[in-house]
């Protein structure tokens, strides 16, 4: 009976470590590297502006759309048939960066009035409660923005401004 008893505990030792020889872990080949990120292509140059012939309120608005980025919080004027915004406005911290091919100190037309907003290297830098900001969002249809060489923009006050505004503003 001896016999059998230790035969039996070394079937049932054997049979157990032969269980857990078999738990190994089985090498798993490497996951190949993230594929590198695609170069962005810079945009290309805007076309320069035309000079306004009649009043700001009597002028055609642009043809075009403004379009909203979440992900970048940037409201942007695209004319029709382009690619490239002829305004952009991201909110950058708590200031809102307007980007355009204006230049000087440019004149912000509203039906609540005028004002001048200063262009250096295409773009001027609005903190978030300025309230040239307000009067852009809630100008009665358009607003316009006319540089002092005579390029000129008359665009569509449209929700994605007040967007931009109201999320830097947070």
């Amino acid at each position: 009976m001896n016999v059998r008893l230790g035969a039996f505990r070394y079937g049932v030792v054997g049979t157990l470590m032969l269980a857990a020889a078999g738990c190994t872990a089985i090498p798993q080949p490497e996951a190949p590297p993230p594929p590198a990120p695609r170069p962005v292509a810079p945009a290309p140059a805007p076309a320069p502006l035309p000079t306004p012939t009649a009043g700001w309120e009597d002028r055609a608005v642009d043809a075009g759309a403004w379009r909203y980025d979440a992900n970048s919080r940037t409201a942007a004027f695209v004319p029709t048939g382009s690619a490239s915004p002829v305004l952009s406005m991201m909110c950058s911290g708590s200031a809102i960066r307007l980007t355009s091919a204006l230049a000087g100190h440019v004149t912000l037309r509203t039906s609540a009035g005028t004002d001048q907003i200063r262009f250096d290297s295409g773009g001027a830098t609005l903190p978030s409660r300025d309230a040239r900001l307000d009067r852009i969002a809630f100008s009665r249809g358009r607003f316009a923005l006319e540089a002092p060489g005579g390029g000129a923009l008359t665009l569509p006050v449209q929700s994605e401004i007040g967007r931009v505004i109201e999320d830097c503003r947070g």
